[in-house]
């Protein structure tokens, strides 16, 4: 039987993005560079601060 890393290793070789896997825990940080050679960066956090500055400048010019 595949382990999660093992099939989630896979994924990322088709194709599919993997943040979600470390997000639910099947897979950790260092899995990750591990398996994608780059730092995992929480796109809840990194993302949502730059949306709602885009909104706000968008907003603002409107």
């Amino acid at each position: 039987m595949m382990s999660e890393f093992d099939f989630v290793k896979q994924l990322y070789l088709w194709g599919s993005p993997i943040d979600c896997y470390v997000q639910y825990n099947w897979i950790t940080n260092d899995q990750y560079k591990e398996i994608t050679g780059k730092d995992y960066v929480d796109a809840s956090t990194s993302t949502s601060a730059g949306a709602s500055e885009s909104t706000s400048t968008d907003a603002s010019q409107a």
